[in-house]
């Protein structure tokens, strides 16, 4: 209960039940209307840039790079023209090293759809241009099979014979005639890896490759055994 001289009381009561003016309404006004013309302004800039990249949310570049790119397991699904990822790259790593005219990024572009259905008709698939099961897996028979072992421990923080220190997670492979830096691709049972030559070796007779330590796990190697390899020569 309000306690105070009765003019005083009257004024308080007064201010408390006038209703605003307009003149005190407008800040709020014009804060809503503001805000409102933001709100359609950002829809009306996402439009744009929705319509400008062809109406999807990845962004390609012709140059063969996408940041929207999946970093897929190549096998883990069907390839087409369109497709960007680090499974495509690799299809290209194989194809390429197939001496097939591809490029060596992650786009799934036209000369890559051009020379998938050049493999198929060589090889008697379909020839759709689509990399499903069965061309997958003629394409990693022409990946020849040989014996690898890996290697890493106590070599760690050391050269290389290509000038490379050697880390656990280094992706390579030595190899005894291959020119330092060559492309690489490896299988091991449905597991791919991308590697360069980064050492030499092995030279234990019967042994092709030898894996450093980071490419072993990656490719979930663990003894001496064999693997498919597809060199870029």
């Amino acid at each position: 209960m309000y306690e105070g001289p009765p003019d005083l009381r009257a004024q308080t009561e007064y201010r408390r039940r006038k209703p605003q003016s307009a003149f005190t309404r407008r800040p709020d006004r014009i804060a809503l209307w503001a805000f409102a013309m933001a709100v359609i302004a950002m829809v009306a800039a996402a439009t744009s840039a929705h319509a400008g990249s062809g109406g999807t949310t990845a962004s390609r570049s012709g140059s063969g790079g996408s940041a929207s790119c999946p970093d897929s397991r190549f096998g883990a699904r069907a390839l087409k023209l369109g497709d960007c990822g680090g499974d495509v790259k690799t299809l290209h790593w194989l194809l390429k090293a197939a001496t097939y005219t591809v490029p060596l990024n992650k786009d799934f572009d036209s000369p890559t759809d051009n020379s998938v259905r050049s493999f198929q008709r060589r090889h008697d698939l379909n020839t759709d241009g689509v990399v499903r099961r069965p061309t997958r897996r003629k394409i990693a028979k022409t990946m020849p099979k040989s014996v690898a072992t890996w290697y890493g421990p106590g070599l760690f923080g050391k050269q290389t014979a290509c000038g490379k220190t050697l880390h656990r997670g280094t992706l390579g492979v030595a190899h005894r005639h291959l020119p330092c830096g060559t492309r690489v691709t490896l299988k091991y049972h449905s597991h791919y890896v991308r590697a360069r030559v980064v050492d030499r070796g092995p030279y234990t007779r019967g042994v092709r490759w030898d894996l450093t330590q980071g490419t072993a796990q990656a490719l979930h190697f663990t003894t001496t055994d064999k693997i498919r390899a597809a060199p870029i020569k």
